[in-house]
């Protein structure tokens, strides 16, 4: 039988979008193994995954982008999260509020807590962006090579903890469970590159091809010589 995954999506309002939609699609592809159209195709996949959009308040979610974009709808929150005593195998934290101006703190206190009482106990801690502040506000990333969205990479790191290794130019970066990425559409790259990790190359090869994105390393980084990072 295949191990069924526990996924918790780290949000809050102002989170930005493309940060865990796409890769959340193609982490969701794992289930098609069970589709008599797909299973073929796909060979022998290890795991399922299992959803939870995690948010301070079940209010729907405002985006980075306003009520112009579309609003997400929890599924729990973080205090009934953390009194469920459920431990999640999988922390995904997409980009969050922060003030890149004045470097003010925006994230929602309880979100950074749920991270920090997560992230020891579960087998991977993954963000996009802007999402490495969170994980470095919450003290999972001391100590460890991460990297972050390039445009703003020189504010978060002047406001995070100075014993995260940060790397300039990676499209994303895996220090032993701990895995970030550069901007948004790197989320999705990484997504892949976890898919491939999680089964095989073969499996990713379906995902990849049925969503049409091309194949990069994770050192395919144009945007921190954009950014003159180096």
């Amino acid at each position: 039988m295949p191990q069924i995954l526990s996924i918790a999506v780290c949000i809050s309002d102002e989170v930005t979008l493309s940060d865990f939609v796409p890769p959340v699609e193609i982490l969701s592809h794992l289930n098609l193994a069970d589709h008599p159209r797909y299973s073929a195709d796909m060979g022998e996949v290890p795991y399922r995954v299992a959803i939870d959009y995690v948010a301070p308040t079940m209010d729907p979610v405002v985006s980075i982008s306003g009520r112009v974009a579309p609003t997400v709808n929890p599924t729990i929150t973080y205090a009934d999260a953390l009194a469920s005593g459920k431990q999640f195998d999988i922390l995904w934290v997409p980009a969050g509020p922060m003030d890149y101006v004045t470097g003010e703190k925006k994230t929602p206190q309880v979100e950074i807590d749920f991270i920090a009482k997560q992230a020891p106990g579960a087998k991977y801690v993954m963000s996009v962006c802007g999402g490495a502040y969170q994980l470095a506000l919450a003290g999972t990333l001391s100590g460890r090579r991460a990297t972050t969205n390039k445009s703003v990479y020189r504010d978060i790191v002047a406001a995070t903890p100075k014993d995260i290794q940060w790397v300039a130019k990676a499209r994303w970066i895996v220090d032993g469970k701990f895995w970030t990425s550069s901007g948004v559409s790197a989320g999705a790259d990484m997504a892949l590159a976890f898919v491939e990790h999680l089964t095989d190359a073969k499996v990713a090869r379906f995902v990849r091809g049925g969503i049409e994105i091309p194949e990069v390393a994770d050192q395919d980084d144009p945007f921190a010589a954009f950014y003159g990072l180096v």
